[in-house]
């Protein structure tokens, strides 16, 4: 009786639950803690971070504001294998078979002890935290959609699935980050928490950043490779361009001058090698924890990518550098760039053997793979400037992706040492990628046993960008151009982050669970469509399975190739390109035809958020519809709007535009 008195009073909101090997929440009373105890067996700084992000997360999902993960009727056990934890981990492994070969650096296991003990274990504290964040994904069913969005979940968390144990899972991609355009060295907790919370340990540095970004690193997990054009880093020309000017090519018969936009190192001159070497190896004394060095080389694009003709450089050409016969592809400058690489590496090793470098395969001139062995300490960027981000990289009837898919194609053979660096800029207003196409890309590149990716983007706020001086002020934009690239783009982001965990997840699973995070359950549905709706027109405007039709200079085009249904990178899309894209027409006539089933499941959405009060939803939702404003006004059309109703109505604006 006193048993039955005690669950009346009981208000079960959440389960957690261990009968067997089953995992799942419990919260008692309205305002209960749920009724477990998360602890970190060791000193890791990652542990201690899953530690407060399993308490964190559980909080802000479930609105139980004093869960802080303290003791509980159940426990939870983080562990890295062979680290404080008196062989639990270990244990654990071993009765499931499981070891770091099956698992990798960032796999992980929950493992069921007893009917009330579980352990998460893995063979690094990034293994742990990526347990920690697929545990809560598969039981709360929310995870962090957007950076700025923190954890503010639109409405709390009310039910819970269970986890049979054992359950382990792999990353498809050792690396998997982003790069933030031109950020500088200061800590970006939105971004990284981000990051760590959507499974990726790879947000990069340079020589110049590192020092301000790597003590933060060590919490997430992330991984300490550099990258960036570092050839000016290493040999300053503001050092050495008086006292040694053959330090730098010969371009036209002259030393150039053009230390950075326009020049690159003289990587013939034995001089300059061992003066690489021994920075390099001065830095690494300096902060023992990197993982890999960069030798990027300058940005460029003239004078044959600055390369020159210095007969010591020249030396260590190939001769199938040049094009073939009544070829127009680009002579290729990799051959030399590479076995100066390659020198540099090995020099680096004999000190530190496990160090490793990162090397550029950038631009039109440097991206077909060297004529020369890659040593497999080199790990290559692959950063094609100008894919078009329509198509998928290996579509037969995209010509350009077809060519750039043969020359990673090509790299990958060398050296399973490469990670691709997409572009995923533009203007703040344009989706660049299909989530299609993005789905493919990552496949093909798991396919060639590729690295990993991380491409380019800007962040989700200012503070992001972590701008200041005037070297850098070409870069700043206005306050809400970064959030306004969020709202256009979030999805994308969301998707690309996940598709880097497993490339098989289903596009529209990651679309609900997108929307279920950041507009709620209700909302969210109606939302999936609307986003669902737009990428199937975005995706059907490039016309798959239909041949590209070649534009432009035919006399490029074996090279350049890029057709009438291809997108080039970020300048090559405008609000207005989109928005035929979007529309699926060019004629305006039947934009609002076309338009209606867009708007539908939008409008819906946001008669739902007005009907359940909730403004945070009202105000994501609104920001969709601003939007698809500008969309529309770019073939001339207005909304007549009708803010607390589902009713609308396309119409020509009188601003109309041909």
């Amino acid at each position: 009786m006193r048993f039955q008195l005690l669950t009346a009073c009981l208000l079960t909101v959440l389960t957690w639950h261990a009968a067997a090997e089953s995992f799942s929440f419990t919260v008692l009373g309205k305002n209960g803690t749920p009724i477990v105890g998360v602890k970190a067996a060791g000193n890791d700084a990652a542990l201690a971070q899953a530690q407060r992000d399993f308490a964190a997360m559980v909080r802000a999902a479930t609105k139980i504001e004093d869960y802080r993960g303290g003791r509980g009727w159940f426990s939870l056990t983080l562990a890295i294998v062979g680290e404080d934890n008196t062989g639990e981990a270990e244990a654990a492994m071993a009765a499931h078979q499981l070891n770091r070969d099956i698992l990798g650096d960032e796999g992980f296991l929950l493992h069921g002890q007893s009917n009330r003990k579980f352990i998460l274990c893995a063979y690094s504290g990034r293994g742990v935290l990526n347990g920690v964040y697929k545990i809560l994904e598969k039981t709360l069913g929310v995870v962090p959609p957007r950076p700025q969005a923190g954890l503010d979940y639109p409405e709390r968390v009310t039910s819970s699935a269970s986890i049979t144990a054992p359950y382990w899972e792999k990353p498809a991609f050792d690396l998997r980050g982003l790069s933030l355009s031109s950020s500088l060295g200061w800590p970006r907790p939105a971004m990284d928490n981000w990051m760590s919370r959507n499974l990726m340990n790879f947000p990069g540095s340079s020589p110049q950043t590192f020092a301000g970004l790597y003590p933060s690193f060590s919490q997430y997990g992330f991984r300490q490779i550099m990258g960036g054009h570092t050839f000016h880093f290493w040999v300053p020309f503001k050092e050495f361009g008086e006292t040694h000017p053959e330090y730098w090519p010969l371009i036209h018969g002259e030393r150039t001058k053009q230390w950075y936009q326009g020049g690159q190192l003289a990587l013939g001159n034995p001089e300059v090698i061992d003066l690489v070497v021994q920075r390099m190896l001065a830095y690494v004394d300096k902060y023992p924890t990197i993982e890999a060095l960069s030798f990027g080389y300058n940005d460029n694009g003239k004078d044959g990518f600055g390369w020159g003709e210095d007969p010591l450089c020249l030396a260590l050409d190939s001769p199938n550098d040049l094009p073939k016969p009544g070829s127009k592809r680009p002579r290729t400058w990799s051959t030399r760039y590479i076995k100066a690489s390659n020198q540099i590496i090995a020099r680096i090793n004999q000190k530190y053997p496990k160090m490793k470098m990162h090397v550029y395969a950038y631009h039109w001139e440097m991206m077909q793979p060297p004529d020369c062995e890659v040593n497999p300490n080199l790990i290559v960027e692959f950063a094609p400037l100008y894919k078009c981000c329509v198509h998928a990289i290996n579509d037969p009837n995209c010509p350009r992706n077809d060519l750039l898919a043969e020359w990673l194609t090509k790299w990958t053979e060398k050296t399973p040492n490469v990670y691709m660096r997409d572009y995923y800029f533009a203007s703040p207003y344009v989706p660049l990628v299909t989530l299609d196409s993005l789905q493919k890309d990552l496949q093909f590149f798991r396919e060639r046993k590729m690295l990993g990716i991380r491409p380019e983007i800007i962040p989700d706020a200012p503070d992001g960008q972590n701008l200041q001086g005037r070297d850098f002020a070409v870069w700043l934009r206005p306050s809400n151009y970064y959030e306004r690239a969020w709202d256009a783009s979030g999805l994308r982001y969301f998707a690309l982050v996940r598709l880097a965990w497993n490339p098989d997840e289903p596009i529209e699973e990651i679309v609900n669970l997108f929307c279920r995070s950041y507009y709620g359950a209700k909302a969210g549905s109606l939302m999936a469509q609307y986003h669902l709706a737009c990428d199937r027109n975005m995706m059907l405007s490039g016309h798959p399975g239909e041949p590209a039709k070649l534009q432009g200079d035919a006399e490029r085009t074996d090279f350049i190739n890029f057709g009438m249904y291809c997108s080039c990178w970020n300048w090559a899309v405008n609000i207005r390109g989109h928005s035929h894209r979007l529309f699926l027409t060019e004629n305006r006539k039947h934009v609002g035809a076309a338009a209606m089933p867009l708007l539908e499941p939008l409008y819906q959405a946001r008669q739902v958020a007005y009907q359940e009060l909730n403004l945070l939803v009202l105000d994501r939702i609104e920001k969709d519809l601003d939007l698809m404003r500008q969309y529309l006004l770019f073939h001339g059309y207005q909304l007549k709007d009708e803010s607390k109703t589902p009713e609308f109505l396309v119409q020509p604006s009188s601003g109309a535009v041909d």
